[in-house]
């Protein structure tokens, strides 16, 4: 073994744990060791080697290293590194080597102890011996190291959240201004959204995830008076924690079945929504595409691998409120509700592909019956009415270099009156940009054209195209933190050439 493998041996408690457990020199269970190593490796230094004088490697032709694979042919006790490789051939390290003969010495006393000690010969004892006088100084070393893993598990263990639930969770302060737009409100404001999510596993395959949420963000669709400039993250509330999220997943056959009361989004059930650019955008209809934003809430979903490059899954979303309510116009499927399917196409890592339909009931008009994040012809193109949907989506995404990708996708959706059997025909567009990297590493940046939902036939008249355009870029403070300043405008809203708006913030996010 070379000076680097030496020292990064003898510099990482994880490793040398690892060693331990594969000659069975511990009696706990690998995956938690490794765990503890990571968070001994952050606070404690455990001696690195600085000088090469201090290197003293065992090699196949020592004495030493014949005789301990002649009781390891005897006795059977390593039986390998991790990884599940032997490493015969190469130099060991002393630590390594202190390793292997304690993990023989423990086999040893198992055989005198279980009262079959005239398996063990003189011979070999004595060569015991003279190992354990020659690596005196590495076998203390070693156990002192795991001695150390030790008690730091036991302190982990008696401090550690929960054994079956992660938290995590997101601070978002947005300094922003609607700069323009006629019935803008052109002031700037300071507002914030906070997000705890819990994450619980009660197989290891499984996960119960719960979102509590308290914001007091005002949306820019209210603020630049056209309501399809959405914000990804607005959130109305008066800084009252709330639950936002809560469905069960869990493995059913070959694929994963989901099921919840509150937050089951046809996006959380498919595989990817195609988005290259980092999912980053300020207006939302540019962050999903359209077809993802109908109902959601109560439901259930599954997707299903076909192959290796194939996805199939599917959802039924049912409004919350309508879910929760028995009556007329009200249940998990006499509300507002959507059902999806899309099929994903993953052939590498550089492409993918993704074609989705949607079919939606809207009993009361009291949700949107039509395309959510369009202008208001496209999200209520017959009224407070009820209507059906379909809706179909077609999206794709290429890397073209590891600085550059782009994506985009197309929707168009009918929106048939119940009452009077009108047509209502709805189309939208969105090519994304990304810049991964860009400027530093774990920096990025996104642009972005495409048009809001809007009408394009039917029983309805025609609009003319809301083109929306936005940037950002987002700077990588640390592992938990990101400012990102950004912007978008939108030409032409709701179908009127002199109210233009442009919308700007200052987003920070904490994340732990």
């Amino acid at each position: 073994m070379n000076f680097k493998n030496f020292r990064a041996l003898s510099a990482a408690p994880a490793a040398l744990a690892s060693v331990f457990v594969a000659n069975a020199v511990l009696a706990q269970d690998a995956e938690t060791i490794a765990q503890v190593g990571q968070y001994t490796l952050e606070g404690e230094d455990m001696g690195q080697v600085t000088s090469v004088s201090q290197l003293r490697d065992v090699r196949p032709t020592d004495w030493a290293f014949q005789a301990l694979q002649s009781l390891v042919e005897r006795y059977g006790c390593i039986a390998g590194y991790p990884d599940g490789t032997y490493r015969g051939n190469r130099a060991m390290t002393r630590y390594e080597f202190a390793a292997g003969l304690n993990a023989c010495l423990d086999r040893v006393n198992e055989l005198i102890a279980s009262a079959t000690a005239d398996l063990v010969t003189q011979e070999d004892l004595a060569v015991l011996q003279r190992l354990q006088e020659e690596f005196q100084a590495e076998l203390a070393t070693l156990r002192g190291r795991v001695d150390a893993l030790e008690a730091r598990t036991a302190e982990l263990e008696a401090n550690q959240f929960s054994t079956t639930t992660k938290l995590q969770g997101q601070a978002i302060f947005d300094l922003n201004s609607v700069f323009e737009g006629d019935d803008a409100e052109d002031e700037v404001v300071l507002q914030s959204r906070v997000r705890l999510r819990l994450k619980t596993s009660f197989t290891g395959k499984d996960q119960l995830r719960t979102r509590l949420q308290a914001a007091n963000f005002q949306s820019y669709s209210g603020r630049a008076g056209f309501n399809g400039a959405d914000a990804t993250y607005d959130s109305g509330g008066t800084n009252q924690f709330e639950l936002s999220e809560l469905y069960y997943r869990f493995p059913v056959g070959p694929g994963r079945a989901f099921v919840g009361t509150l937050g089951v989004d046809f996006d959380n059930v498919v595989p990817t929504t195609v988005n290259l650019a980092g999912g980053a955008f300020l207006e939302e209809f540019q962050h999903n595409p359209a077809i993802y934003e109908h109902d959601q809430g109560a439901g259930l979903g599954y997707s299903l691998p076909l192959g290796e490059s194939l996805n199939l899954a599917a959802a039924y979303m049912a409004n919350t409120g309508d879910a929760a309510q028995a009556g007329d116009d009200n249940g998990l499927t006499g509300g507002s509700n959507t059902s999806a399917v899309q099929l994903t196409f993953t052939p590498g890592n550089r492409f993918v592909a993704s074609l989705a339909y949607a079919r939606t009931y809207d009993p009361d008009g009291a949700s949107t019956p039509g395309v959510g994040k369009g202008n208001l012809a496209a999200r209520r193109p017959f009224g407070r009415s009820a209507s059906n949907g379909n809706h179909f989506g077609v999206a794709a995404g290429y890397k073209l270099s590891k600085k550059l990708n782009i994506s985009g996708h197309v929707g168009f959706s009918n929106i048939n009156d119940i009452a009077t059997d009108d047509d209502a025909d709805i189309f939208n567009w969105a090519v994304n940009l990304g810049f991964p990297d860009l400027f530093r590493e774990g920096n990025k940046g996104g642009l972005s054209i495409g048009a809001v939902p809007y009408v394009t036939g039917g029983d309805i008249d025609d609009q003319d195209m809301p083109l929306s355009a936005q940037a950002y870029y987002s700077f990588k403070v640390s592992d938990n933190i990101k400012v990102q300043p950004q912007v978008f405008y939108i030409s032409n809203p709701d179908n009127d050439d002199d109210d233009s708006i442009w919308a700007g913030s200052l987003k920070t996010t904490f994340s732990f």
